[in-house]
């Protein structure tokens, strides 16, 4: 069928992010001390599962609670219910939790040079392949420069604004 496999990226961890973060978008969709409250508001945790986020997002939310509060949550619970913690706060942990994922940072990030972990998050949302993952470079995969410009093909929403942040970044 032509669309088969077309919500595949539905269950990409930054698509499930996307989806939390719209759920928490307003102060008045968030809430505390709940998953989710009689007027049908979310805690972070609760939007996590409600877009069966769970395995995918906890430990990179986690890790960006702990970068943006400077305390070491153990839950994101912890987090969400302090009573310090403002709905700024909780969407400033999604946009870096964001920005870690497209980064890479969650993996080897101290062994590549950041535009080189931009470069490889971008591949891997064009669905090409990682030849480091694979242990040799294939003949078939795509290389792009921090002054080459994404082809047509490989332009994805948002790519033009990566492109520049790349930019600044060089």
């Amino acid at each position: 069928m032509p669309f088969d496999g077309i919500d595949a990226f539905d269950n990409h961890p930054i698509a499930k992010l996307g989806a939390v973060e719209r759920m928490l978008a307003t102060e008045q969709q968030w809430c505390k001390g709940r998953l989710r409250d009689a007027h049908g508001r979310h805690c972070l945790v609760g939007a996590i599962e409600a877009v069966g986020g769970r395995q995918v997002l906890q430990k990179p939310i986690l890790q960006a609670a702990r970068e943006v509060s400077g305390k070491r949550y153990w839950r994101i619970e912890f987090f969400n219910d302090d009573p310090r913690t403002t709905h700024t706060d909780v969407l400033q942990v999604l946009r870096r939790t964001r920005e870690n994922m497209i980064a890479g940072m969650l993996g080897d990030y101290d062994r590549l040079p950041r535009h080189q972990r931009w470069l490889r998050a971008l591949g891997s949302l064009c669905g090409r392949r990682d030849p480091a993952v694979d242990g040799a470079p294939s003949a078939n995969v795509a290389r792009f420069t921090i002054s080459e410009p994404l082809p047509r093909c490989h332009r994805t929403e948002g790519s033009e604004q990566i492109e520049r942040v790349l930019e600044l970044q060089h």
